[in-house]
């Protein structure tokens, strides 16, 4: 990982700083990143761009969620966050983040939680299309 991300999720997820507590949702973990672009949404949102090495374009890496915008506690645990992530009618405190969650959901199915505290990532990148096989009948 680049050590300018390190340096990055490091800041936003450390106590002693005066920025509010985030939790991270990693999309897709590449292999070598060379750049990487911070985008701020609505309701203190980040979104993180990155470029890889190996390929072109830019590439959705991660989201970064304030803790209080999904109106519960700055020290929750894992377990107490993952129900909110997973179902967004729950997320009454800040209706951005109960959007986001919502096109997340869409398009990566599920988040589920890494051992480190507050890091989530999705089950797969993007949601495969599902493809029917043997014969059809046309429409008319």
């Amino acid at each position: 990982m680049n050590d300018r991300l390190k340096e990055f999720l490091k800041k936003i997820h450390d106590d002693k700083n005066k920025i509010p507590e985030y939790i991270t949702i990693t999309i897709k973990k590449p292999k070598k990143i060379l750049d990487f672009k911070i985008r701020k949404e609505d309701s203190n949102i980040l979104k993180v761009i990155a470029h890889e090495e190996d390929r072109r374009g830019w590439f959705l890496h991660s989201y970064h969620i304030p803790i209080k915008n999904l109106g519960i506690d700055e020290d929750a645990k894992n377990k107490e966050i993952l129900p909110y992530l997973n179902d967004p009618r729950l997320i009454t405190a800040d209706k951005s983040t109960k959007e986001l969650m919502e096109e997340v959901l869409r398009k990566y199915i599920e988040v589920l939680a890494e051992r480190k505290k507050h890091y989530f990532r999705t089950k797969r990148f993007k949601v495969k299309k599902e493809f029917r096989t043997g014969t059809q009948m046309k429409g008319f």
